[in-house]
């Protein structure tokens, strides 16, 4: 693993899965990039972009922020990757033999 990913908070890890970028949440929510960006690295502890983060992401406020929230973001990086190894097996298998 990178030095880079190894240093990534767990919300950083689920949203690059997701190929979201801080970019998009801030553009499609209204927010301020750097506001986006601080609060998804966990250097900004703003409830309100908080509350705007977690609903663009269609979960709760508890499941990113919460003291068990890196439980939680655990278990969605595992059903992410699980996600993205399926459809990985399904294309590869139509591609080569289907």
């Amino acid at each position: 693993m990178t030095d880079s990913a190894m240093t990534k908070t767990p919300l950083q890890k689920l949203l690059s899965l997701r190929r979201i970028s801080a970019t998009q949440i801030a553009k499609d929510t209204g927010l301020g990039y750097h506001a986006v960006q601080k609060t998804i690295k966990n250097q900004r502890h703003s409830m309100r972009i908080r509350e705007a983060i977690a609903s663009y992401l269609n979960l709760d406020y508890e499941h990113l922020w919460s003291e068990q929230a890196t439980d939680h973001l655990k278990e969605l990086i595992r059903n992410e990757i699980d996600r993205k190894t399926a459809t990985t097996a399904h294309n590869l298998t139509r591609k080569f033999l289907d």
